[in-house]
């Protein structure tokens, strides 16, 4: 029998990637606008990459819900906050261990650094605070101590005869941690693919460094993932997709369904009139 402590070991592995920041945009928000999603994903952990030290050895079913939040504090300067909330369950030899609770509650600043005819290039720190209960009682999904990031985000746009696009790049280091330190890059390519319609593929990749942090392990993950946006209005939209864990490891292989919306803030001015709805 599998105890909930040994789940709570295996989870600070297996969810490195169960909480990404999806839409780390590259873009500020515009002053006195804001961005927020909420989504909620339910997947399958069936097995794990590289099984070796820190890897379970059984499958994982987990739900969990999202929230991402941008505000437009000034020209150029956005904050915000992210929050994951999950439930894991672990089925093994006729018993389940199970763990609820919140994940990483991170809060952000993004500053453009320039802006041209290439892209734009910004800069973000991050800080995520720890959980606020009894760590040592169950199993933990996030933090259990302060920790920071700091990332480099690059966007541009581009076009396909009549179709708009984007594509955003990012990657960060994470040298303040209690676990292992990390190397995070993800990247993302969206593309109009018809009317009120876009598409959207992604990857967030992770590698951590052993003997770095608590566990001594090292592991890194890839995870791969496509979605469909429908825009419902000019400030409304909803977002399903699908992500899957490509290579790692150390760490789990994940499948996951994902549904989200969207809503967007766009202050309006005697100048700059509201633009019609896709």
């Amino acid at each position: 029998m599998r105890s909930p402590v040994g789940l709570g070991t295996a989870t600070g592995v297996l969810l490195t990637l169960a909480f990404p920041w999806h839409l780390s945009a590259q873009w500020t928000v515009q002053p006195h606008g804001w961005f927020l999603s909420q989504g909620l994903n339910q997947g399958t952990i069936p097995d794990r990459f590289d099984p070796g030290a820190g890897a379970t050895a059984n499958g994982l079913d987990k739900v969990d819900w999202g929230l991402y939040f941008i505000y437009g504090l000034r020209e150029g300067v956005s904050v915000g906050i992210g929050q994951g909330f999950a439930h894991l369950e672990d089925n093994h030899n006729g018993t389940t261990a199970s763990t609820t609770g919140f994940g990483a509650t991170g809060f952000f600043v993004m500053t453009r650094i320039t802006q041209g005819k290439l892209g734009v290039l910004s800069i973000q720190p991050r800080v995520d605070l720890p959980l606020l209960y009894d760590a040592d009682a169950r199993p933990v999904l996030g933090p259990v101590k302060a920790e920071a990031e700091l990332r480099l985000l690059y966007g541009t746009g581009y076009g396909i005869g009549s179709r708009r696009g984007w594509i955003s790049i990012s990657a960060g280091g994470s040298a303040w941690r209690h676990g292992n330190d990390e190397i995070r890059y993800d990247a993302t390519i969206g593309l109009d693919a018809g009317h009120r319609v876009t598409a959207m593929v992604q990857t967030f990749n992770v590698a951590a460094l052993a003997g770095a942090g608590q566990s001594g392990i090292a592991y890194s993950a890839t995870k791969v993932g496509g979605s469909l946006i429908y825009h419902l209005s000019e400030r409304m939209a909803i977002v399903g997709g699908y992500y899957a864990g490509l290579s790692g490891k150390n760490t789990a292989r994940e499948r996951t369904v994902s549904f989200s919306v969207w809503l967007t803030h766009r202050p309006t001015s005697a100048t700059s009139p509201p633009s019609p709805d896709r």
